[in-house]
């Protein structure tokens, strides 16, 4: 028999029941019965995707999705053997996989597949489209629920130290999908004085560099050039100083731990900030910090996250990942240091002009890469 995929059916069949005759007697004329029968319906999408999610984490995590690549076909039984998990597990996550429309199953023999156009998302960790490492870190940022739900009531926030150390190698393998697939490929070509300098050898900072990824690949391209990262988390920057020994880079980048709102050891040509400002608790400092530790002629290259210049044009499914994200991590561990609590959404173009030209900055150019997710300034003293 061939494969098929298990869909579920309509929401508005169990909405009509939920709804029923009675609801019309609740509210009054002005009510509107279908917008809401349009909401549960979508309610439950969401629910429904939340799951999927969630379900999609456990199967990166473990590796299922790449053992259905290697072996096309694949029962619960030869799931588990193949993957080392318990079978009892490994049949409720692929029919679950199934019931969400990941993944596909032959009913006679019950085999299930990941179609070909699901693959790189899922499975391929060199694809631009691959998905996770946001899938490791949603799940991790959303594990300090209680201390999320105190911080609304009491003020306050989430500290980088509440969340499971997995969340940062989550964070790392998304943010290493977009620095190994457009660093060198866009942004850098899109910033030709940038390029120049880097060719030509100079001194390097990036500030709040996380696992160093970015500046690796950096250093790997330019090697005229000498990098060095900076981090207010030890164990961020440890792993970062070994990985750059590891792959022989360590006579021309190393990594240390500080705060980019203090002052650094020297002056730089170029300074660098991958989706970090809005993160910071104190980002007009670090502003004023990063412009007063650029040399004359140097450039402060800032990408962040785009967003739109007036908040309520905010909408949709990026905008509440965005947002989603904001509230379990990013704006949540800016306030627990007391911090002005930004957010994913916080550096719109407009922001990032103002606070720039506040820090003394005098230029800012955005570059024509940027999309619906990343934005990237070039930005003179």
């Amino acid at each position: 028999m061939e494969a098929t995929t298990n869909t579920s059916d309509k929401p508005d069949k169990a909405v009509d029941k939920t709804l029923g005759k009675s609801f019309d007697k609740s509210f009054d004329k002005t009510f509107d019965k279908s917008k809401a029968k349009r909401f549960m319906g979508k309610f439950q999408q969401d629910l429904a995707a939340s799951m999927a999610a969630r379900m999609c984490a456990i199967g990166d995590r473990l590796d299922l999705f790449k053992a259905l690549v290697e072996n096309d076909h694949l029962t619960s039984e030869q799931l588990a053997d193949t993957a080392k998990i318990d079978e009892r597990y490994a049949r409720e996550w692929l029919q679950g996989m199934t019931a969400a429309g990941y993944l596909e199953v032959n009913s006679d023999s019950m085999a299930y597949t990941l179609p070909a156009e699901h693959r790189m998302p899922l499975a391929d960790e060199n694809s631009p489209l691959f998905q996770g490492g946001i899938l490791e870190l949603m799940v991790h940022s959303m594990t300090p629920f209680e201390e999320l739900v105190e911080a609304f009531q009491n003020g306050g926030g989430v500290a980088q130290s509440s969340f499971h150390p997995k969340l940062y190698d989550g964070m790392s393998r998304s943010s290493g999908v977009r620095y190994r697939n457009l660093l060198l490929q866009q942004w850098i070509p899109s910033l030709p004085e940038v390029q120049a300098k880097l060719e030509a050898g100079v001194n390097v900072a990036d500030i709040g560099c996380g696992k160093g990824t970015a500046l690796m690949i950096l250093a790997e391209a330019f090697p005229n050039s000498k990098f060095v990262g900076f981090d207010a988390f030890l164990p961020q920057v440890d792993g970062a100083n070994a990985r750059a020994r590891d792959a022989g880079l360590a006579d021309r980048l190393h990594f240390e731990v500080a705060d980019g709102a203090e002052p650094l050891p020297e002056k730089y040509d170029l300074i660098f900030t991958f989706d970090v400002i809005h993160d910071m608790p104190k980002p007009r400092q670090a502003l004023k910090n990063i412009h007063s530790h650029l040399k004359p002629n140097g450039i402060y290259v800032m990408q962040e996250i785009t967003a739109e210049d007036k908040l309520h044009e905010n909408i949709g499914p990026m905008a509440t990942l965005k947002y989603g994200m904001s509230l379990h991590y990013c704006m949540t561990t800016s306030l627990a240091n007391d911090g002005e609590g930004l957010g994913t959404c916080g550096m719109p173009e407009k922001v990032v002009r103002d606070l720039s030209l506040e820090a003394g900055f005098s230029r800012i150019n955005k570059a024509d890469c940027c999309n619906d997710f990343i934005s990237l300034f070039e930005i003179w003293p």
